[in-house]
């Protein structure tokens, strides 16, 4: 229940809120660690991070105004893999930001990298590559941004990035059904 309360303030911050100009400037949203979001440990659960990326990503993508145009188009964004390194713990009752940017996008997919601080201190990173859907089959992502109003942005995907990829392409070769 606590996800859908956060989701609703996310969205009706966007009504006071301005369009973001540039699709590849992060993009914040700060939540607080209660105590039903910290599992035996005393800190927020592993899970509990990516529920609340995936709420970022809801703001970041209203933030760039395709809000209005996902249900237009009747686009669905899917996650196809993300990857998240622990840093440092956050502990119950503790605030924190959530920065999400997107760092590019190919002919498949956009990139997202999400950053967790609190303070100053880096408590996460993950990245998590998306897809966009219409009746079920993947649309172009430049077509995607295109449409958005984000024609002349550069969007080739940083290093870092072009290795993880090969990474799960690695994954699918070796992980073939026999």
């Amino acid at each position: 229940m606590t996800l859908y309360m956060r989701m609703l303030a996310i969205l009706l911050r966007q009504l006071w809120s301005k369009q973001a100009a540039d699709p590849l400037t992060p993009q914040f949203v700060f939540f607080r660690a209660w105590l039903h979001d910290c599992d035996f440990n005393f800190h927020l659960t592993s899970s509990r991070y990516f529920a609340l990326m995936d709420l970022a990503r809801l703001d970041l993508m209203f933030n760039l105004g395709m809000g209005k145009l996902i249900l237009k188009h009747k686009w669905k964004f899917v996650i196809n893999a993300q990857e998240i390194t622990y840093v440092k713990e956050i502990p119950p009752f503790a605030r924190f930001c959530i920065s999400s940017q997107i760092l590019g996008w190919d002919e498949k997919y956009f990139y997202v990298e999400h950053r967790v601080t609190s303070n100053g201190t880096l408590h996460a990173v993950a990245h998590v590559r998306n897809a966009a859907l219409k009746d079920n089959k993947v649309i172009s992502m430049w077509k995607v941004f295109e449409t958005c109003g984000f024609k002349n942005v550069q969007a080739s995907v940083p290093e870092a990035v072009d290795i993880w990829k090969q990474l799960l392409t690695h994954k699918k070769l070796v992980n073939k059904p026999v």
